[in-house]
C-alpha cells in the first residue's frame, strides 16, 4: 500500500528521477511526422505540457510545448513551431494510445485552443491515486509517495515560449511526462499483482480489441475479428455472435468460431433469445437446467450470453460463448464481456 500523504522535508530527503531515455526537440512537420508513428505504436506515454507562467491578471497563454514519453524517449514538441496539425490532433484523439498526466483536463483545454479535438486515450494520475488511497494531487508527491524519487521543480516557472530551450528545460519538461508514465506503470503493477490470471487476459483482450476495432470495416468483419480474439486467447469451445432480425423476431447466426450452429433463434427461445428478451447478461452453470436450452450440440455444457447494443441504445444482437465444462462462467466473465461489448456500440 502508498502512504495517503507526504510532508516536504520527507521529499527533500529522496533521490531524484533519473531520465533514461533520449530527449528529441520537435520543430518542424517531419520531425512531428516520425515521432508520430513511433508514438502511435505504444500502448502507453507519458503526457503534458508547459506554458509560459502569467504574472498579471488576465492575461492568457497556450502551451508552447507539448511533452510525450516511453521509457526509451521523450518529446519535446514546440507548438509554436508546429503548431497542433491534423495527426497531432488524431493522436490526442485516438483511444488506442492510453495518455497519461497529472490535470490533464487544464492541459487538453490549453491544447483544444489551437485547434479543437476530440481527446481520447487520457489518463488521470489525480483520480488513479485516489483509488489507491492517496490523497496528494502534484506530481512531485505523488512520485515521492509512489516512486520513493523527488522531481525537481526549478524550471517551472521559466518562459517555455524561449527557443531553444536551456538544457535544463529540456530535462525538466522531459522528465515531467516520463514519470507520469512511471507512476502509472507503477500503480499498474500495483494492482496487477492482486489480479486473477484470468483478469489479466480480460484486460488484454479488450486493449486488442480497442485496437482492431474499425467502424469503417463494417459489422462481419469487426465481429469476426472478435470471435477470433476471444477463442484465440481462451480456447472456448464456442464463440460468435447472433444478429437480430427485428422483422421476424429472430436472431440470425453471425460470424463464429467453433463448430457449426443453429442459423435463427426466436425472441424468447434458450438463452440466447431469453437474454434478448430479459435484456441482460444470462451466465449459465450447466445448461441442461436451464429451461428451453436449445442444443445445438451435446458438448455444450456451461454458456454466457451477453446482450449486443448499437450506438443508439437499441438491441442489436448477442455474443453467445459455450464451453464444454460445467460452470466456466462466472462475474469476471460477466463484467468483462459486458464491457467489451460496448465497445461494439461503435459498429453495429
Amino acid at each position: 500500500m502508498f502512504a495517503s500523504t507526504i510532508d516536504n522535508k520527507a521529499i527533500d530527503n529522496l533521490p531524484y528521477v533519473t531520465l533514461n531515455g533520449k530527449i528529441q526537440v520537435v520543430t518542424t512537420q517531419k520531425q512531428l511526422d516520425k515521432a508520430l508513428e513511433y508514438l502511435s505504436a505504444c500502448n502507453t506515454v507519458g503526457f503534458d505540457t508547459e506554458t509560459k507562467p502569467r504574472f498579471s491578471a488576465g492575461k492568457m497563454y497556450r502551451p508552447a510545448i507539448l511533452q510525450l514519453s516511453t521509457p526509451e524517449m521523450s518529446y519535446i514538441i514546440h507548438l509554436k513551431k508546429v503548431g497542433l496539425p491534423e495527426n497531432l490532433s488524431a493522436f490526442l484523439s485516438n483511444p488506442s494510445v492510453i495518455k497519461v498526466g497529472a490535470a490533464v483536463r487544464d492541459d487538453i483545454i490549453g491544447l483544444q485552443r489551437y485547434t479543437p479535438f476530440t481527446p481520447g486515450g487520457f489518463t488521470d494520475l489525480q483520480d488513479m491515486a485516489q483509488q489507491y488511497g492517496i490523497a496528494e494531487k502534484s506530481v512531485r508527491k505523488l512520485s515521492a509517495i509512489v516512486l520513493g524519487k523527488r522531481v525537481s521543480k526549478t524550471q517551472q516557472t521559466t518562459n517555455w515560449e524561449t527557443y531553444p530551450l536551456s538544457e535544463a528545460q529540456l530535462q525538466y519538461a522531459a522528465t515531467d511526462s516520463y514519470v507520469c508514465l512511471k507512476i502509472y506503470q507503477t500503480l499498474l503493477a500495483n494492482e496487477q499483482e492482486k489480479k486473477t490470471p484470468k483478469e489479466r487476459m480480460y484486460e488484454e483482450v479488450l486493449r486488442q480489441a480497442a485496437a482492431l476495432i474499425d467502424p469503417e470495416s463494417g459489422t462481419v468483419t469487426n465481429l469476426a475479428n472478435m470471435a477470433a480474439l476471444l477463442k484465440e486467447t481462451f480456447h472456448f469451445w464456442w464463440v460468435g455472435f447472433y444478429l437480430a432480425d427485428k422483422q421476424k423476431n429472430q436472431l440470425i447466426l453471425g460470424p463464429f468460431q467453433g463448430p457449426p450452429a443453429c442459423t435463427r433463434i426466436a425472441c424468447g427461445r434458450g438463452v440466447c433469445g431469453t437474454a434478448w428478451k430479459k435484456g441482460e447478461t444470462i451466465v449459465v452453470p450447466d445448461v441442461e437446467k436451464f429451461p428451453g436450452h436449445i442444443a445445438c450440440s451435446s458438448r455444450s455444457r456451461s454458456e454466457i450470453v451477453v446482450p449486443l447494443k448499437n450506438a443508439s441504445g437499441e438491441f442489436a444482437g448477442v455474443l453467445d460463448i459455450d464451453s464444454e465444462r460445467l460452470e466456466t462462467f462466472d462475474k469476471t466473465d460477466k463484467m468483462y464481456l459486458e464491457e467489451l461489448a460496448r465497445l461494439f456500440e461503435k459498429f453495429l
